[in-house]
């Protein structure tokens, strides 16, 4: 189920720093990505389409999962950027080579030749990673650049959840220092309790 009122980006506490620092999104080309099923059919994109540069930001539209915090933002420094996902595609249409969009997850038996077009290949992926839900921002060019960078203002961020492996004390640290983005820090900026939930837990223990 998508929640179209929410974009999260999953990621770590320096690419944080460094958008809050710049009020910078930056996309970046996909060929280190993990999944490379993913990262060589974008390679095939640019090459059918005759590019120079191709780069692409990944947001997940669900609920928060194990699956999501340990493939991008495994760790101590891992957190999570819920961005307002309306404020954020009314900035997205106005910029010039950029698409976007949710991810298409397809079977194997979904590929016969003609049923995918060139267009669609960037926002495509195996059905395995269904659970990601995912929603892509890809910028194209016939002209060489190491990165395309968003300007966008911090009110477009809804909160910041910390990686609940980040010890207590450290935490403590982060947030303080984090305080000075935000107005209302206790209510924007938390850590994850997904690894252990006091509340879930109590519901187990006997009276």
């Amino acid at each position: 189920m998508n929640h179209s009122d929410r974009l999260n980006r999953y990621t770590t506490l320096p690419v944080l720093l460094d958008m809050l620092k710049r009020r910078k999104l930056v996309l970046l080309d996909s060929v280190s990505w993990e999944d490379k099923n993913d990262s060589e059919i974008m390679l095939e994109y640019k090459n059918r389409k005759d590019l120079k540069s191709l780069f692409a930001l990944c947001f997940s539209q669900g609920d928060e999962t194990i699956h999501h915090w340990k493939s991008f933002a495994d760790g101590i420094s891992g957190c999570c950027i819920e961005f307002d996902s309306k404020k954020l595609i009314s900035l997205l249409k106005t910029l010039d080579d950029v698409r976007f969009g949710p991810v298409v997850y397809r079977k194997m038996k979904d590929l016969r030749d003609g049923t995918i077009t060139v267009k669609s290949i960037p926002f495509t992926k195996r059905w395995p990673y269904r659970c990601e839900e995912e929603f892509r921002i890809i910028w194209e060019s016939r002209t060489q650049a190491p990165c395309y960078e968003i300007d966008f203002d911090l009110k477009l961020i809804r909160k910041i959840t910390i990686s609940q492996r980040m010890p207590a004390q450290v935490y403590s640290t982060i947030r303080e220092y984090l305080r000075s983005a935000f107005r209302n820090p206790d209510q924007r900026i938390n850590r994850s309790t997904l690894y252990q939930n006091p509340i879930w837990i109590k519901k187990f223990k006997k009276a």
